[in-house]
């Protein structure tokens, strides 16, 4: 079933012509739905007419009557995730729309900036580490991965429709998926054995501010808020504040998720505000999707030289920002990227390791959300650290669980200093089940240790698991 914008806009502003039902690109043939919940569907009719849908796993019927303005919207109960194909069907006075090919299983939003939207096919001068295989082997996921990718969209009040059908997992769509999400979704498949779908709403260089209302970004000191002093004071679209809440994520906040993954915050370098703001992101998409234990996973920025330089601070000082978002709240965890650069990359944005970062957060997913116990569902993390002589002996917390670390030495990424606070390259060695020992022939009394804590410092310690030790500092 195709409805072209063209008619939708027509219907949606009153001239219904000879149509009864209009639906959202993303209510339609191939769409995923969520397991074991109720599923939102919802669309447009003419005022006071019913609407009838009929779902084919179960033969049920559920009806809903259109308001004032048309838009209607109802709820129906999904069963257990399966590879078999169903129909839903929607009437409304004479006209009936079936929609074929529909899956029933998980459904996540993927959101962000570029990092998150960057296809398999990769952007130019920036490819996907392994993405032309991925697209090669595509076709054996046809069946039980699926994207929704929505379009640009700059919009300054709620925008009913955007672009973005469902599409199969096939060598012909999928250069276009994400990259990250693509990665994620095949763990996902692969463990649960039902299918994935994939809602990719991200906009390349997009600050946090961009993904939310003008109510809440009106209350944030230097920003505007208003339709004429966003679009005359902030030269470039995807900087914009409220641009993207209102003409990416209004069109489909009534989509049922199981959960948000997001990647995020490149643009917000160098504010110390970001971790309010995404507090606010996390607690709006809860209470617009109607989930308020909805998980967030987020990903921490990876290694960049930003403008002040490879030895500034600035990503440092917004990863600790990002941190902090996802320890104040409940059902948000964190995956580093602290190792996942090549040499060559300080001037790249946008790294090729997408394999890791999707895997990486699938695990916390499998950990978290589905309750998957052999999955690790937190990297290794800085406790405390202890002086004796000329080294500083480092605890962490969550080794165990994660197999113990990657390496016993070789590692990359450690600083120290002594009461001068001039900062030194370290050694580091794993020492027993959850310390490392980091020491400097030019340190003979440490007070401090930082590790990956610049902008182009990448390390490479990680648990047994694969996940990353986030950058940290003993000082402050």
């Amino acid at each position: 079933m195709k409805k072209t914008l063209i008619l939708i806009c027509l219907l949606l502003s009153g001239v219904f012509a000879s149509a009864q039902i209009v639906l959202p690109s993303q209510i339609g043939d191939y769409m995923v739905l969520q397991q074991q919940t109720q599923a939102q569907l919802w669309g447009w009719a003419p005022a006071g007419s019913t609407i009838t849908v009929t779902t084919s796993w179960n033969n049920t019927k559920y009806s809903s009557k259109a308001g004032a303005d048309g838009a209607w919207k109802l709820a129906v109960a999904t069963p257990e995730g399966s590879f078999a194909e169903q129909t839903v069907t929607i009437a409304c006075g004479k006209e009936k729309v079936t929609l074929g090919h529909v899956l029933i299983g998980e459904v996540w939003l993927g959101s962000g900036q570029s990092n998150m939207e960057m296809p398999l096919r990769g952007f130019d001068n920036c490819p996907i580490e392994g993405g032309l295989q991925e697209i090669a082997l595509s076709g054996r996921y046809r069946g039980r991965i699926r994207f929704a990718t929505l379009p640009k969209t700059e919009a300054y009040s709620p925008r009913k429709v955007v672009d973005g059908q469902w599409k199969e997992s096939c060598p012909e769509n999928a250069p276009e998926f994400g990259a990250a999400a693509w990665f994620f979704a095949k763990n996902l498949t692969e463990v649960l054995n039902v299918p994935v779908g994939i809602v990719n709403n991200a906009w390349g260089g997009s600050h946090v501010e961009g993904w939310l209302p003008k109510e809440t970004v009106e209350t944030y000191p230097d920003f505007p808020s208003d339709s004429l002093s966003i679009q005359k004071e902030v030269p470039g679209q995807w900087h914009r504040p409220t641009i993207m809440y209102y003409g990416q994520w209004s069109p489909v906040r009534n989509y049922t998720f199981k959960g948000v993954i997001w990647y995020q915050g490149e643009s917000n370098v160098g504010r110390q505000d970001y971790a309010q703001h995404m507090k606010d992101l996390i607690a709006l998409w809860r209470k617009e999707s109607g989930n308020k234990d909805l998980p967030v996973y987020q990903v921490e920025i990876a290694p960049f030289v930003y403008g002040d330089g490879p030895q500034g601070f600035s990503s440092a000082f917004f990863k600790e920002q990002q941190r902090l978002s996802a320890l104040e709240t409940e059902n948000c965890w964190m995956v580093s990227t602290a190792d996942l650069v090549f040499p060559y990359e300080g001037p790249n944005i946008h790294p090729a390791k997408k394999r890791e970062v999707g895997e990486r957060l699938s695990y916390l997913a499998l950990n978290h959300t589905y309750g998957k116990w052999m999955f690790p569902g937190a990297a290794p993390t800085y406790k405390s650290m202890e002086v004796k002589g000329n080294e500083a002996f480092i605890l962490m917390d969550n080794v165990k669980e994660n197999g113990g670390f990657n390496r016993m030495k070789d590692i990359e990424g450690f600083e120290i200093c002594g009461a001068d606070g001039v900062w030194h390259p370290a050694q580091a060695w794993v020492t027993g089940m959850s310390g490392v020992k980091v020491s400097s022939p030019e340190v003979a009394d440490p007070v401090a240790v930082r590790y990956s804590f610049r902008n182009w410092l990448p390390g490479n310690l990680t648990g047994a698991s694969g996940l990353a030790v986030e950058p940290f500092r003993t000082d402050k």
